[in-house]
């Protein structure tokens, strides 16, 4: 655990370090504007640094990121630069770290409205993975 995360409960902190490489990797696919080659060049190399399956990828898009990144998509001030990361990690950590079996349950049933703003750029993400030579597992 690195001296910025002493102050988290222990899970908490190896969660944030589990998770803010890819989840802010990620992150572009909720901007009011494309991701550039290099951003999905980027979050290539962490989905394969990471070494996720397409399932685990999946899951993480759908339960951990778009519920919480949906929101700023779809609010009145739009967003094309970035978001600010600590803040963001702030609120993925806290969505995620609340994860309870019926919040799951919840989620999938309404991924498909929490992820259809950003679909055909996470779609242009896996293709970008299957060009790479990844396959699914």
């Amino acid at each position: 655990m690195n001296e910025q995360n002493a102050h988290l409960a222990p899970d908490v902190a190896a969660l944030l370090e589990r998770r803010q490489d890819i989840w802010l990797a990620l992150s572009p696919l909720w901007l009011e504007r494309d991701p550039r080659e290099a951003e999905y060049q980027h979050m290539a190399e962490v989905v394969e640094a990471q070494g996720l399956s397409f399932q685990e990828l999946e899951k993480l898009y759908r339960l951990e990121m778009a519920p919480v990144l949906v929101r700023e998509q779809v609010s009145m001030t739009p967003n094309f630069k970035g978001f600010d990361d600590s803040q963001l990690l702030s609120r993925l950590l806290q969505h995620t770290h609340r994860l309870t079996r019926g919040r799951r349950m919840f989620w999938l049933l309404f991924s498909g409205l929490a992820t259809m703003p950003s679909r055909h750029r996470y779609g242009n993400l896996l293709e970008i993975l299957h060009l790479r030579g990844n396959t699914p597992r």
